[in-house]
């Protein structure tokens, strides 16, 4: 490769990630020694960690000296875990406590599996004909499917769509992809993998998933377009039955020992619940429901809904068609991301192929930032008083994000009123500006906040009276995020379906995992199990889960026990203390961030997220305490 090359892709590269991997290849101790500096991210959402100027010229040097004169040779080994938290610590610029490493170790994604179950000794003799059955082919459940086969305990994945992928199946709408860097939307065991842009469209995010499937022996277990509707549990035998619709229409029953329900928070779209929409005579589909059939080409469309989904695919929308209203409820705190629609460069590629354990770092730098996160959820009442919103920093993200809009919506003041929230940022979703604003502000774009009071055959009118014509609504009002299960109904022991114990405050699990009178059933991705704050991405929860309830069942089977089934006092006292964290935070004590907030509930309990430090939650969840169980 010529030096002009590699010059170029140092230049394009993340100086600290590529400090510590010079390091950890050389072990030179000028590098280690090399000064950092922390600086407050674009917008003030974190702080970055960079190498102090004054040593990135060295730096950069020794780089291309190394890329030119050792690194084809170079054979690549896994640190130790005393050295990795040694160079956990080098690349934060800070000491690191035990309980703060214990989450970190996985995320730089060293070692063949960096989590993973095993059993104490040999694996033991099964029951006869033992099976686990995974509801869903997302994410959780691939993942669970690829731990699982590393046990070798047996087991099959029914997916009721014909393809697997989850919500990167059914979403396939205009300009759909990831907003967290690719590079952290992976499992840590599938690495470097070549995505071609730094935020993943989501056929690329779907062929992933289906790779990783395939490569680790998943995919030969799905069974598609299987779609549950029903399951008992049956205590004479310590199984579940269920009653499983195929895709010719029939019904099969299962009876396996386990159920892994990995259905997740964002499977049943939402209902366009406005009065007159069974009338309209035009094209209307939710989100979820776009294919390539569809277009907007020519047509005068309406865009319900400014969350993630409306913000990623109005611009395109807006390029095709003749005229989009954009109907906007709430307002939403939508931030730019870097490289955000860029494809990934030669040089960047050659980069991350080529130099020992930078990808490795700079997957690791890339969620740096949010790790403090936390902090921007609790109201500082000092701050408050002296006329401040939330908390100095939140306080500063508020100022930024402000100012943002205003730059992309500078000559029109007009906008810039209905796009300013009155609640904090971080309260709710972040959403990742895909040219929203600036799509917004194109001569045949209309942005409409005067609220919808029906919707005719042709038009949509609004309370001021106005009724514009439209050809197409495309409804982006998101999912019903409190059935988990839908439309599965599981009865537990006595006969209670999880929906009925459900009924008096919403969906509630002991860690968003198990529910006492449903033994041997386990959720990924279930109620409160998103972690608000820390810069753990999803796929690795999806792991830390799913090895969770692998590991529980590892016990219940080492032990020569047939079910496995929280206790209800550990489930009571879980969600009460979880439920009296959640209150000490903007989500349920500042207004306009309860207000249609889909995190929390019509009870106002906090749904979707877990409340806790990224710390304590991933202590809970690393491992299964068999003493909050009931093992028979």
């Amino acid at each position: 490769m010529e030096e002009s090359f590699i010059r170029k892709a140092v230049e394009e590269a993340d100086l600290n990630a590529l400090r510590v991997a010079l390091y950890q290849a050389t072990g030179d101790p000028t590098v280690a020694d090399m000064g950092l500096e922390h600086v407050v991210a674009p917008g003030g959402a974190g702080v970055l960690t960079v190498v102090a100027e004054k040593d990135q010229a060295v730096l950069k040097e020794r780089v291309v000296a190394f890329l030119l004169d050792e690194a084809s040779d170079y054979v690549r080994q896994d640190p130790d875990v005393e050295e990795l938290d040694r160079l956990l610590q080098m690349v934060e610029g800070r000491p690191l406590p035990e309980e703060t490493l214990a989450v970190r170790r996985s995320l730089p994604s060293f070692g063949e599996f960096p989590v993973r179950a095993e059993w104490s000794g040999e694996r033991p003799e099964l029951p006869e004909g033992f099976e686990i059955v995974i509801i869903g082919a997302g994410f959780s459940g691939i993942v669970m499917g690829v731990h699982l086969n590393l046990l070798g305990l047996p087991f099959r994945i029914l997916e009721r769509r014909h393809e697997l992928g989850g919500v990167w199946s059914i979403n396939t709408y205009p300009d759909a992809r990831v907003d967290t860097l690719s590079s952290t939307y992976q499992y840590s065991f599938e690495k470097n993998y070549p995505w071609t842009e730094h935020f993943a469209r989501q056929p690329e995010v779907r062929g992933y998933l289906e790779h990783v499937a395939k490569k680790y022996g998943v995919f030969d277990h799905i069974l598609f377009d299987h779609d549950v509707t029903e399951g008992h549990f049956d205590v004479s035998s310590s199984k579940w039955v269920l009653t499983v619709a195929n895709k010719g229409g029939d019904l099969v029953t299962l009876t396996p020992n386990i159920v892994v329900s990995a259905t997740g928070t964002f499977a049943t779209p939402k209902d366009l619940e406005i009065e007159g929409v069974g009338d309209f005579e035009g094209e209307l589909l939710h989100t979820t429901a776009w294919s390539a059939d569809h277009t907007a080409k020519g047509k005068k469309v309406a865009v319900i809904g400014n969350g993630s989904t409306g913000v990623q695919l109005l611009a395109r929308v807006a390029e095709d068609a003749d005229e989009v209203f954009v109907f906007q409820r709430t307002p939403q705190w939508i931030s730019p991301r870097a490289n955000y629609g860029e494809p990934m460069t030669a040089e960047q590629r050659f980069l991350l192929d080529n130099m020992p354990y930078y990808w490795n770092w700079s997957r690791y730098t890339a969620i740096m930032p949010l790790f403090d996160s936390h902090e921007l959820l609790v109201p500082d009442d000092e701050w408050i008083a002296s006329g401040g919103h939330i908390n100095e920093r939140s306080d500063a993200i508020r100022e930024g994000l402000t100012a943002y809009i205003k730059i992309k919506v500078g000559d029109r003041p007009d906008l810039i009123e209905k796009l300013v929230p009155n609640y904090a940022p971080i309260a709710r979703r972040p959403v990742v500006d895909n040219n929203w604003y600036t799509a917004l502000t194109r001569e045949n774009v209309e942005l409409v906040t005067t609220p919808i009071t029906r919707i005719g055959k042709h038009s949509i009118l609004t309370e001021d009276g106005q009724e514009r014509e439209v050809d197409m609504i495309i409804a982006a009002v998101g999912f019903q995020t409190s059935k988990y299960l839908w439309p599965a109904e599981y009865h537990g022991i006595g006969g209670s379906t999880i929906e009925e114990v459900w009924s008096d405050q919403g969906a509630k699990a002991h860690l968003g995992m198990t529910i006492p009178g449903f033994p041997n059933f386990f959720m990924l991705y279930g109620p409160n199990s998103q972690p608000l704050s820390g810069g753990v991405s999803l796929p690795s929860w999806f792991e830390t889960w799913s090895l969770y309830a692998i590991k529980a069942v590892v016990a219940m089977i080492e032990g020569g026990y047939s079910q496995i089934e929280v206790r209800k006092d550990v489930y009571e006292e879980y969600n009460e203390r979880l439920h009296e964290t959640a209150s000490k935070l903007i989500l349920l004590r500042d207004e306009g961030s309860r207000e249609r907030n889909y995190y929390v509930n019509e009870w106002g309990r906090l749904q979707v997220n877990a409340p806790f430090e990224t710390e304590e939650y991933f202590r809970m969840c690393k491992e299964p305490d068999l003493d909050e169980f009931v093992l028979s």
